[in-house]
């Protein structure tokens, strides 16, 4: 049996007006004609230089945008049909995303285990959240610092526990915006094995990145240049 994309991107077109000088603007072809069918399962990296797109990508499939045209599906929703509660309520638990920065993931002033809690709240999972949360804690890892206020642990235990939070209640999609690129070595090394472990727990994953470590990791990868796909 065929199964079907969790994502699927269509000749998808972004592009961006820029303003000038005297009141004119220049067009920008941020993505142009690109197509993409994402298989559920699996970590994709999609990698490219500064300005190729990445990013503006994501946005699409984390229905943060529009394409200018082409269609962006999401576990088989058109993101061009979506008024902005639906396309809140498909960011909050269909097509979730991962922040660079790692505290721009966490409300800082509570623990761990509270922004978990947080989260299984928001997306309604109610009486079985307490073991959703340890089975998340144990797969990613996190028992040693879940406890902790989030402003006391470092860059990387941030950035991990973001990805578990992510992924409370199984979310279809995971986006992760260059996840190691606010990181050290060490933690990112860490965190690319933590994002192999969500895989293994049945996650799919896209990350757009610059990492070479994290292309290495990946199932299979998309690159752009320019705003398209060259493979």
């Amino acid at each position: 049996m065929t199964l079907q994309p969790v994502a699927r991107c269509v000749a998808v077109s972004r592009v961006f007006e820029v303003p000038q000088h005297r009141g004119a603007a220049a067009t920008v072809l941020a993505l142009d004609a690109v197509n993409i069918d994402i298989a559920p399962g699996g970590l994709l990296a999609l990698s490219g230089a500064s300005g190729s797109g990445k990013s503006t990508l994501l946005s699409l499939l984390a229905a943060l945008d529009r394409p200018t045209s082409g269609s962006v599906h999401v576990a088989g929703r058109d993101i061009g049909s979506l008024g902005r509660a639906a396309r809140r309520r498909l960011r909050r638990s269909t097509a979730v995303l991962v922040l660079p920065q790692p505290a721009d993931n966490l409300l800082l002033a509570l623990s761990g285990r509270g922004n978990l809690l947080s989260v299984a709240r928001v997306r309604g999972i109610g009486d079985r959240a307490e073991a959703v949360i340890e089975s998340l804690v144990e797969q990613m890892e996190l028992a040693a610092f879940v406890d902790q206020p989030c402003a006391v642990m470092s860059g990387g235990e941030q950035q991990r526990l973001a990805v578990a939070c992510a992924l409370v209640g199984a979310p279809p999609l995971l986006l992760a915006d260059e996840p190691t690129g606010a990181l050290d070595q060490a933690s990112a090394a860490t965190l690319i094995t933590s994002l192999r472990a969500a895989v293994q727990g049945g996650a799919t994953i896209i990350a757009a990145t610059h990492d070479p470590n994290v292309i290495a990791a990946a199932d299979s990868v998309v690159r752009l240049d320019h705003g398209r796909r060259v493979s």
